[in-house]
């Protein structure tokens, strides 16, 4: 687990803060981080897609929303579900998340 905060910035030229968990596209890791992450957040995930190459989880705890994505070339990370639309409270479950990883990680 690696934790670096990053900037993405899609087409629309619209820049959210995501979180690189990993630079490896772990399966293993992915549902750890998971399990890691329903539990400490008091959260459920709300859906849960799976392809060859990558996997899209939603994850809903209070208020707030985020995506658990893996996928092979570029490995782990966690944002807003909504991106640059996000709400403020998933802006700070992004931050909880990321206290509860960094925790976890030590």
């Amino acid at each position: 687990m690696m934790l670096v905060w990053q900037q993405f910035t899609p087409a629309d030229g619209r820049s959210y803060r995501e979180l690189m968990v990993s630079d490896e596209s772990d399966w293993y890791l992915f549902e750890e981080i998971a399990g890691i992450l329903e539990l400490a957040l008091d959260g459920s995930w709300t859906s849960r897609l799976d392809g060859l190459d990558q996997r899209y989880w939603d994850l809903s705890a209070g208020s707030g929303r985020l995506t658990l994505h893996l996928e092979h070339y570029i490995g782990i990370r966690l944002f807003p579900l909504d991106g640059a639309d996000a709400d403020a409270a998933s802006t700070v479950l992004l931050e909880q998340a990321f206290d509860v990883l960094r925790k976890h990680k030590a």
